[in-house]
């Protein structure tokens, strides 16, 4: 075996492996590793979506800051964006997820902490630091070894809405509640334990790909910037208003969990379909019938006040939602693996986006 050191990847005071372990190289990185980590990321939001407007409506000062606690969740996804992007390439993906577990952990806790005592700040901060630990998470797509393998990264959500709500069942016979939250930052504690396992996996030269034609590429990108940051923006004010408006035409809890169990299904489940069968999922056309079942949806479960409708508008919201972000990440890394700041611009103004979605509620 020959050895190869780059000095690119030498830092102070950190001692270098030459010789990497066996069948692991950080030039191609486990897509089912990846893949389980995005998952139990994903899980982890679903519980801590599931409780947080529900606690604001208990908690919140006033009407009008019901929606605070998701959409700093959302605020904090984005701003994690830039730093996600930056540590991975700069510090390895080791160092950077598990610093966004971490977060997770810790925003678990606090929100919970909020929830029981009743104290809105410590429930907002908590969101906030969830939201930071699914902006971290949200990288796995990203590093995958090809578009390809991105999607079937993003296949990996379809494995946790299967597991949500036997996982929310759990949670609500430990007392529910902040219980739920609780189960949160232990879903975040395994991401963390799987992190801190995977290999560090530096950029090098080269790994953005061929993106040679700059002003193709700069309005290619601008456009799937723009067409990604529509459907966040509408997933995110289908998920605040979704269940509100069940509560609101007196739906049972127990139908309001299933609702958004089917509707997180509905956002993984087209994935791990493309992830199978790709060519059934052409990238132009998935963006574009997204797009359009998006705005269709939308409209129908902001004038349907039937209990069925809204759980079917909210299922296709998520549906819609999926096909959009197949497309985009396809198109995005159809010439290559953008750079580690287009990446980041890119998730900023698709988080931005959704938590812009959730205050205009």
């Amino acid at each position: 075996m020959s050895l190869q050191f780059d000095p690119l990847l030498a830092r102070p005071s950190e001692t270098l492996c030459l010789c990497p372990r066996m069948g692991e190289t950080d030039d191609a990185p486990s897509t089912l590793r990846l893949a389980l980590g995005f998952g139990l990321g994903v899980l982890a939001q679903a519980l801590a979506l599931s409780q947080l407007p529900q606690a604001a409506l208990l908690i919140a000062p006033r009407a009008e800051e019901i929606g605070w606690p998701l959409a700093l969740m959302l605020i904090g996804a984005a701003l994690a964006s830039i730093p996600a992007a930056l540590l991975v390439d700069g510090f390895g993906r080791r160092g950077a997820f598990a610093l966004g577990a971490s977060l997770g952990v810790g925003g678990g806790l606090l929100a919970a902490f909020g929830m029981t005592r009743g104290h809105f700040p410590a429930l907002c901060l908590g969101a906030l630091w969830l939201g930071l630990a699914q902006g971290f998470g949200l990288f796995y797509r990203h590093i995958a070894a090809s578009a390809q393998g991105g999607v079937s990264v993003l296949a990996g959500g379809a494995l946790a809405a299967l597991m949500a709500p036997l996982a929310a069942y759990c949670a609500e016979l430990a007392g529910g509640g902040a219980s739920t939250l609780l189960c949160a930052s232990l879903l975040q504690i395994f991401a963390l334990a799987l992190a801190v396992r995977a290999p560090h996996g530096f950029a090098r030269p080269g790994d953005e790909g061929e993106v040679n034609d700059h002003d193709w590429f700069t309005l290619r990108f601008a456009l799937l910037t723009l067409a990604g940051a529509a459907a966040w923006a509408i997933m995110a004010a289908a998920m605040l208003r979704g269940p509100l408006s069940l509560a609101l035409c007196g739906a049972a809890q127990s139908f309001i969990g299933g609702a958004m169990a089917w509707h997180l299904l509905a956002m993984y489940g087209p994935a791990a379909l493309a992830a199978r069968w790709p060519a059934l999922f052409p990238a132009l056309k998935s963006l574009c019938v997204g797009l359009f079942l998006l705005a269709s949806a939308f409209a129908l479960l902001r004038l349907s006040a039937s209990p069925a409708l809204l759980a079917a508008g909210m299922a296709t919201i998520g549906a819609a939602w999926s096909l959009a972000n197949i497309g985009a990440l396809r198109l995005l890394h159809e010439k290559g693996r953008p750079p580690p700041a287009a990446l980041a611009l890119h998730d900023l103004c698709l988080l931005g986006a959704a938590a812009a979605g959730a205050l205009a509620l």
